[in-house]
């Protein structure tokens, strides 16, 4: 079974071209720093906790949380890949190589930056070949 973990993690942080990126990476985050920041006050900072995030480079779509909201990969490299909301209020990023993610959400003049320690959670590929 450790042969199992250590394959999957060198899979996800080798430097292997962005286009082979495919399957479902789900990652159990630690949120390291939250800082909230509104007009003239200022920042606050607040951890809360552990969150989930899957990126599927299959459909283009990074989920955190409950999985109830899906946001579009925006970009996708060798070391990160980005996402944006439709609606461009939220933005995230995950780096490959040392496993750090982070969200800049902006709502109704206040910016809050969440910054997150990921460790791999599941590895799925089902681009299975015979």
């Amino acid at each position: 079974m450790k042969w199992f973990w250590a394959v999957c993690l060198v899979v996800l942080i080798s430097s292997t071209p962005a286009d082979a990126a495919s399957g479902q990476v789900s990652l159990i985050c630690t949120e390291t720093a939250a800082t909230t920041a509104s007009g003239r006050h200022t920042p606050v900072l607040r951890v809360s906790g552990e969150a989930a995030i899957v990126v599927d480079f299959d459909r283009r779509l990074v989920s955190h949380g409950d999985g109830s909201e899906w946001y579009p990969i925006h970009k996708i490299t060798d070391g990160v890949v980005t996402w944006l909301s439709e609606d461009g209020d939220l933005k995230g990023f995950f780096s490959r190589s040392t496993l750090e993610a982070g969200e800049f959400y902006r709502h109704s003049g206040t910016l809050i930056h969440r910054a997150y320690a990921c460790r791999l959670h599941s590895y799925l590929d089902f681009n299975l070949k015979p």
